[in-house]
């Protein structure tokens, strides 16, 4: 598979989904900035990558915060250093709490809305704006979700975060496919990384409603079940694919989400 460009970034690479994005793209050649908030995370996910790949490709660590607008511009300005302008980004880093709307702290809502709206704004805008002044064509993909479209309860900053993620992904889609730029959205299902494994969400009764959920039989995908269709999304195969979301959830969507509230008994606290 032929990818747009040799030189890409990756949000949120530390684990799980990005690191399973920044393999696959190392697999078909392409260099990766891996992007993450924790040092040692993307330092050991670089270090392991280029020990595996043995020379394929080269991945570089970055530590910064995708809400800094000064980390963007580093970033980009790494990658370009390191490999070249890149000219694929994949927007994957993002957060979520659990908790209804009447019981969410302020800070629960505004945190979780600047790294998943606030964090693709700031990257999208920074580099589109040196793809277009450097003339050249490229792939973006922001990694979304099926609550873009489907509301579970307890999520509502989430939800919300991903609704004006689908939109505004759709306005870069129309505003830079005049330069030769594709923006489009992923939007996984349950997948296996440490968050989902780690926050008490896969227990045995969301399990079952996952596996019921799901008309494919399995309880949730694999990280590298995402890379491949960005990576598709990043290559000359989908040439004329923009403004388009492509779920990857073994078919999730048809059956509907459930709610993590309902399935683990969180329910709004009572005052008085």
């Amino acid at each position: 598979m032929k990818l747009v460009s040799s030189s890409a970034i990756v949000t949120g690479a530390g684990q799980g989904i990005g690191l399973g994005i920044a393999a696959r793209f190392m697999r078909e050649g392409a260099n990766v900035l891996l992007f993450g908030r924790t040092r040692e995370k993307v330092e050991a996910a670089a270090e392991e990558l280029n020990r595996t790949m043995e020379g394929r490709a080269r991945a570089v660590p970055f530590a910064g915060d995708v809400v800094r607008a000064a980390d963007v511009s580093r970033a980009i300005e790494t990658a370009t250093r390191e490999f070249g302008l890149p000219g694929i980004l994949v927007n994957n880093a993002g957060t979520a709490t659990l908790s209804p709307i009447i019981d969410m702290p302020e800070q629960d809502f505004e945190q979780v809305l600047d790294i998943n709206l606030k964090g693709p704004f700031l990257f999208m805008k920074a580099l589109g704006r040196a793809l277009v002044d450097a003339k050249q064509p490229g792939s973006i993909v922001n990694i979304s979700s099926l609550n873009q479209t489907d509301v579970t309860d307890g999520l509502g900053h989430y939800c919300a975060s991903k609704a004006g993620l689908a939109n505004l992904t759709k306005v870069a889609a129309s505003e830079l496919g005049r330069y030769g730029i594709r923006v489009n959205i992923v939007a996984p299902g349950v997948i296996r990384t440490p968050l989902s494994e780690g926050t008490g969400l896969m227990t045995e009764a969301m399990k079952r409603e996952f596996l019921a959920r799901t008309p494919l039989g399995k309880v949730c995908g694999e990280p590298d079940d995402v890379a491949k269709v960005v990576s598709f999304l990043c290559s000359e195969l989908s040439s004329w694919v923009t403004g388009e979301t492509i779920a990857v959830d073994g078919g999730n969507h048809i059956r509907g989400i459930h709610s993590y509230a309902d399935t683990l008994g969180i329910t709004p606290s009572k005052v008085g």
